[in-house]
């Protein structure tokens, strides 16, 4: 029994031995890897780096030199990928793939875009594969960022965004713009203001479009009075008439087109739209006998 036990605890202690040596104890990586994809207007955009960590070192000026190339990261080189056409700061940047340096300083930082992806660090780059340089301000971040980042942000209805890159309390931001602004207003000229459109969905779509993007609200009125002439029977066309209308404190154009969209609205059962609505009105009616 007793020489039963024994060889049990041999086995014993030597299954923990084994085990034991096979332990490994992983370091987390000093720079882990990142990447991000966004849309910007009708632009898909992809951005792949690594994000080093601060470690309670002294960031711009000394463990990143002013005044010398960067790979803007660590490891491998920034690499951002772009679905189309786009502005970037004040170049026009071609759909593909491209990597990111920057060149550091106290005021302003040199944005370079070059077209070698396959990079580790600085070594190897050719500034004859670059595509575009250009200066940016540098800003004091809100906030101090322990990780370097790179953002898309401040993306608005006109497809036009930042690309932001922070770390320490440093931020630089590279102004973004997709080519889809353009490509409507262009349409918009052609078809309606050009070409007098009698499509009533056009009409609508570029007054709606004018609205979402801040435009000339009193022409899209005007677009949508049109619609409504060809289209008497749809809610949508006067109920953003109220919308806009409203934006521009025009009260009585806003009731006006109010009480023509709950007409709709009541044929449909729309009984939510019609409390709004009518709310809307009261309230309105209050301001004009201000």
């Amino acid at each position: 029994m007793k020489k039963t036990i024994l060889t049990g605890l041999i086995i014993l202690q030597s299954l923990l031995l084994s085990a034991q040596s096979k332990v490994q104890i992983r370091v987390t990586s000093a720079s882990p890897s990142a990447a991000f994809e966004q849309e910007v207007g009708s632009a898909k955009i992809k951005v792949t780096y690594s994000r080093p960590l601060v470690r309670g070192r002294k960031i711009f000026g000394e463990l990143v030199p002013f005044d010398k190339l960067w790979r803007t990261g660590a490891s491998d080189c920034t690499v951002i990928t772009t679905s189309e056409d786009i502005a970037f700061g004040n170049n026009v940047l071609k759909a593909g793939i491209y990597s990111i340096f920057t060149i550091p300083s106290g005021n302003e930082w040199t944005i370079i875009i070059n077209t070698d992806t396959t990079l580790h660090g600085e070594t190897g780059y050719d500034e004859k594969k670059d595509v575009m340089r250009f200066k940016v301000p540098v800003e004091k971040s809100a906030n101090f960022y322990e990780t370097f980042t790179i953002e898309l942000n401040d993306i608005n209805s006109k497809g036009e965004a930042f690309l932001k890159i922070f770390w320490e309390n440093t931020m630089v931001k590279i102004p973004i713009k997709s080519k889809e602004d353009d490509t409507i207003v262009a349409l918009i000229d052609q078809h309606i203001i050009k070409g007098k459109t009698q499509d009533a969905t056009l009409l609508f779509q570029a007054a709606n479009y004018y609205y979402s993007t801040n435009r000339d609200f009193k022409r899209a009125i005007e677009w949508l009075l049109e619609a409504e002439k060809l289209k008497p029977e749809n809610f949508y066309y006067p109920n953003l008439t109220q919308k806009i209308a409203s934006e521009l404190k025009d009260y009585t154009t806003a009731i006006a087109a109010a009480k023509r969209a709950i007409t709709l609205a009541d044929k449909e059962k729309m009984k939510k739209n019609i409390e709004i609505l009518n709310d809307k009105i009261i309230d309105w009616e209050l301001l004009l006998k201000k």
